[in-house]
């Protein structure tokens, strides 16, 4: 896992979202790879590759939207402790 900081100082751990997008689109080059290769199914090259980077667009806007939002609920948190005042 990687850890970052946020604006605020305190730590984001856990993957990024292109790290899971990347893995996403190897798991699903793999289950391909081995479909065609089992049941001897054949792709479309040029289409195949359309679908995974429509969708990984989608998937990397996706997370980029999630991400703010969860910052925006951080930041809006009555209860940080980084907006208590400390005696």
């Amino acid at each position: 896992m990687s850890s970052r900081t946020s604006n605020d100082g305190g730590i984001i751990s856990g993957p990024s979202t292109g790290t899971i997008v990347w893995g996403l689109i190897a798991v699903a080059v793999s289950l391909l790879v081995l479909l065609s290769v089992l049941f001897g199914l054949s792709f479309d090259f040029g289409q195949v590759l359309i679908v995974l980077l429509i969708g990984s667009g989608l998937a990397l806007v996706a997370g980029g939207i999630w991400g703010v939002l969860r910052t925006r609920d951080k930041a809006s948190d009555p209860y940080r402790s980084s907006d208590r005042d400390t005696p």
